[in-house]
């Protein structure tokens, strides 16, 4: 009798399992957490512990417990779904060990299976690996067929999810051959589907894809963007493992932004966390983003030693490519310290590997390392040879990275997701008044007719109020509009003018190369200041963007003699907050012109933006000569004084328009010795899509 009841227990349980794993909206976390208690040995059970390690990253696990499936006899598994899901991970497991050809024959007998059931799901998750199985060999067109017949049996299936993660397989593909831009618009849709589904898991994890195809773009901005939504959403299921993959794309970011050091403060934790969940593959990417970082720190022997211990982790999880990439960036190592020898071991190593597993685009970034090497050593003939061949892959190849195209998908992307939102509470709120209007017309109909006629005088008089006073508002904005316009005309030629004396100056006592590159990082901040300038508004991203390039050209000009940091509060940047383009420029130019910041030791402008008491409240600080010995030193006083009534009418402006209670206070960093100058500026704080009235503020105000 105890052994019916544990047997009908046991069935529950997996019947349970085998539903979830089916579902709309699978999530493997919460499927984890439905296993953890589960002590039963049963064929079923196995398998599904297989599949829950290969979801979850655990490599090792699964590599031990899949080599062990095929002791499975098929006669001991009732279920249709538990059968086909022991052919796929027995085929994940064949491609793991590279045994490409055993993976296709079991994918093979899959689709077969599938197509007997006439489950489309089935056979869509059958070409799906196909692809995949096709893609570790870097066979283009056959990966892109298998993916194109999985996406078709996708749409005929009643799950949505699936196809979804045959759009991120197909956004896989595109990226592994370097057609950056497909990527993204497949793993947008795939992303669009997710977000329907309201699946938090998945939509984490193609963010985050979303952000390292922008990052590989060279688009920063966008892949903090998106890099900021994977963590949020992250946060929202508690996951582990999605929080280390995180911290792992989040250096790559800052790498690139060049702060190594910041990068070190926190990846070999996240490391230290990747080696308890066994993550082999997501250890090998981490260990070769800190053989970067401590590369780009100076460190060059902790570099090696990271990159070394990456090829372990790749070379055990059988990663071919990844251990190609590894000993480039050796090889790029060994260069930079002119150890020819080594750096020529190396990079012919990545080459092999990359001939061996027919890799046909990035072998080409070795053949430039390598002739880069021989160039070195004066083997003039080898370096034209290996030159010759990049540039030739270059000249028959169209897989150019068009940034531009790639950011405006993205930012349209964002821009409809936050459309979607508003649609979404407009519906609930309108489902709310409906049922309460429903309740009121219940309860209250003996007062109907009194109601009706109370209606129409309130209604009449309330239409002539607003009436009124929307001509009354609609004037006033109009002459506030007019008058912002007027202010920030003037301010645009007072900072060009200012500008272009600071090349002038800069052209007579600077080299042409350095000239050359003080043109570039200008020229790009004069489009910034043109593009944003006429607008009322523009979002806290763009005006970092144009104060940094703003700070590192008077660096460029001043020789680095100071130094700058903006901080501005990521609930900020998330929720797309706006500012008057150009507010802050006159005094941050004031600290490095008036408070002689190239003049002293460790000169230093500090730029904060974040929310106080419901304002936006912008803090900027300097630790020049003060005020007071300032105004004894500078030749014209009128500059300041043109900056502050500016900046002062501007504030007044907004603060009419907008009801708000902006402010400007200017005052000593350290009062008594009267040196430093702290400037708050207080604004009413507006997000993109915020609505005033009748009017809709956004950035193409």
């Amino acid at each position: 009798m105890l052994c019916l009841l544990l047997y009908k227990q046991s069935f529950a349980q997996e019947s349970e399992l085998i539903r979830f794993c089916q579902e709309n909206r699978f999530n493997p976390i919460e499927f984890s957490k439905k296993l953890k208690g589960i002590t039963a040995n049963t064929p079923t059970i196995r398998i599904l512990k297989v599949y829950e390690k290969s979801l979850n990253g655990n490599y090792k696990g699964f590599m031990h417990d899949a080599a062990r499936l095929n002791s499975i006899k098929n006669q001991s598994i009732n279920n249709p779904y538990i059968l086909y899901l022991k052919q796929l991970e027995v085929c994940e497991y064949y491609l793991l060990t590279g045994e490409f050809n055993a993976a296709k024959k079991r994918l093979e007998q899959a689709v077969n299976f599938a197509r007997t059931t006439r489950e489309n799901q089935w056979v869509s998750q059958a070409y799906r690996l196909y692809s995949k199985v096709y893609l570790y060999e870097n066979k283009k067109d056959s990966s892109d067929l298998f993916i194109y017949r999985a996406i078709e049996f996708a749409k005929r299936s009643n799950n949505e999810l699936e196809l979804a993660l045959c759009l991120h397989q197909s956004a896989l593909n595109h990226a592994q051959f370097s057609n950056i831009q497909e990527a993204v618009t497949q793993e947008l849709l795939a992303l669009q589907v997710v977000e329907k589904l309201n699946n938090t898991y998945y939509e984490c994890i193609f963010n985050r894809f979303i952000a390292e195809l922008s990052l590989d773009a060279g688009n920063l901005r966008e892949a903090e963007n998106y890099l900021r939504k994977s963590q949020l959403k992250g946060g929202r299921i508690s996951s582990k493992r999605l929080k280390l993959e995180n911290d792992i794309l989040r250096a790559r970011i800052e790498i690139r932004k060049g702060f190594p050091n910041e990068v070190l403060a926190f990846l070999p934790t996240s490391v230290k966390g990747l080696e308890a969940l066994k993550d082999y593959l997501s250890l090998g990417e981490a260990w070769m983003v800190l053989g970067e970082t401590y590369n780009a720190a100076k460190q060059i022997n902790k570099s090696l030693e990271a990159f070394n211990t990456s090829l372990t982790y790749f070379e055990q999880s059988r990663q071919p490519e990844k251990m190609a990439s590894v000993y480039h960036q050796i090889g790029l190592v060994y260069l930079s310290k002119k150890d020819l020898i080594n750096a020529e071991k190396n990079i012919l190593k990545a080459i092999v590997i990359r001939n061996n597993i027919k890799e046909r685009n990035r072998i080409y970034e070795s053949y430039f390392a390598l002739s880069n090497v021989y160039a070195e050593q004066g083997q003039k003939q080898k370096a034209y040879d290996y030159l010759k061949r990049h540039t030739d892959f270059l000249r028959r190849n169209s897989f150019s990275i068009d940034s531009k195209k790639i950011e405006d998908l993205t930012q349209t992307n964002s821009r409809e997701e936050r459309e979607r939102l508003i649609e979404t509470q407009e519906e609930k709120l309108q489902k709310e008044l409906k049922e309460k209007e429903i309740l009121q017309l219940q309860s209250d109909r003996q007062l109907l007719g009194i109601s009706i006629v109370i209606a129409i005088f309130f209604l009449s008089a309330v239409s002539v109020f607003f009436i009124v006073r929307q001509r009354t508002t609609l004037q006033e904005q109009r002459e506030s509009e007019m008058s912002q316009t007027l202010l920030r005309s003037q301010m645009n030629p007072h900072f060009i003018f200012n500008a272009l004396a600071v090349i002038q100056s800069y052209i007579y006592e600077n080299t042409p190369e350095k000239t050359s590159k003080f043109l570039v990082n200008f020229s790009r901040l004069i489009r910034l200041i043109l593009e944003n300038s006429p607008k009322e508004f523009i979002t806290i991203d763009i005006e970092k963007e144009i104060l940094a390039k703003y700070l590192t050209t008077q660096k460029l000009r001043f020789e680095d003699r100071f130094n700058f940091n903006i901080d501005i509060d990521e609930e900020l940047l998330f929720r797309r907050a706006l500012i008057p383009p150009m507010i802050t420029q006159p005094f941050i130019e004031n600290s490095i012109e008036h408070g002689q910041l190239h003049t002293i030791e460790h000169g230093m402008i500090e730029i904060t933006m974040k929310e106080r008491f419901g304002m936006l409240e912008v803090v900027i600080t300097d630790n020049g000569v003060g005020r007071t010995k300032a105004g004894k030193i500078k030749k014209n006083k009128s500059h300041k004084s043109m900056a502050l009534d500016i900046t002062r009418e501007r504030i007044e402006i907004m603060n009419k328009k907008y009801k708000g209670k902006g402010s400007l206070t200017i005052s000593d960093l350290d009062e008594k010795q009267k040196t430093g100058t702290r400037v708050i500026i207080c604004l009413p704080i507006i997000y993109e899509n915020t609505k005033f009235g009748s009017y809709e503020k956004s950035t193409d105000n």
